[in-house]
């Protein structure tokens, strides 16, 4: 059975847009970026993507109930933002039709932007953004675009599965990924995130207010980690004795 996937978009469409895609994931940075992004940029809800394979859940705001998968637009820009965790395959067919949907817009590149967990986060004062683009065409699109290179190896998941897919439609792309907490949000990450993007979109987005926040979590948690670890030595030391 096919999974239909419904996108309705209710403004007058943009041609040779910038997408930007983003899924809940680690340290929600997607999230994050995307949210901080439309709002720096004064973006306006467009539209929505809707299935019914997708999770019974809706946002509600001063009562009323919305989609959990928006699309948002302006400066040339689309932004599709996920709000809810997808199961893989309701996750797969949703990329494949905001890829056959931006297609036919001749778009200028197309980004899926996320975190890496990396288990030393807290120690990093500015985690490193990696870049993979689908093509020659889209590196030279992304205008030198900040990050670093992934020179070499392979590439899973589901960044790999959104670049695969739009080499299939001939779409010019790039996963950009950061490294980042696992369970926590962080700020911090998305900020680097952005100042990466920033050559793509073609404008500037202050990122103060996410560096801030990462500052105060980062300081939290470090102190969080220096009461558990005097907690544990201070702990009396129990045997079993049978």
């Amino acid at each position: 059975m096919s999974m239909s996937i419904d996108i309705v978009e209710s403004a007058p469409e943009i041609r040779n847009p910038v997408l930007i895609l983003s899924v809940p994931g680690a340290g929600l940075v997607g999230t994050i970026s995307a949210d901080h992004l439309i709002r720096a940029a004064g973006l306006e809800e467009v539209g929505k993507i809707d299935s019914p394979f997708f999770p019974p859940v809706v946002e509600v705001k001063d009562g009323i109930a919305s989609h959990t998968v928006k699309i948002f637009s302006g400066k040339g820009i689309y932004v599709v933002k996920v709000e809810v965790p997808l199961p893989v395959e309701p996750l797969m067919r949703l990329t494949e039709a905001v890829l056959d949907w931006v297609a036919k817009k001749r778009p200028k590149l197309a980004l899926v932007i996320g975190g890496i967990p990396d288990e030393n986060r807290i120690n990093m004062e500015r985690p490193q953004v990696m870049t993979v683009f689908s093509s020659e065409e889209a590196k030279e699109i992304a205008n030198n675009m900040g990050g670093e290179l992934m020179k070499g190896g392979y590439l899973s998941g589901y960044a790999a599965y959104f670049l695969r897919e739009s080499m299939r439609r001939g779409v010019p792309a790039a996963a950009v990924m950061v490294q980042s907490f696992d369970s926590y949000p962080d700020p911090g990450a998305a900020a680097e995130l952005l100042k990466a993007i920033e050559p793509a979109l073609g404008f500037s987005i202050d990122i103060s207010q996410l560096e801030a926040e990462s500052e105060t979590i980062r300081l939290k948690m470090k102190e969080l980690m220096a009461r558990t670890l005097q907690t544990v030595r201070e702990a009396p030391t129990t045997a079993y004795i049978g």
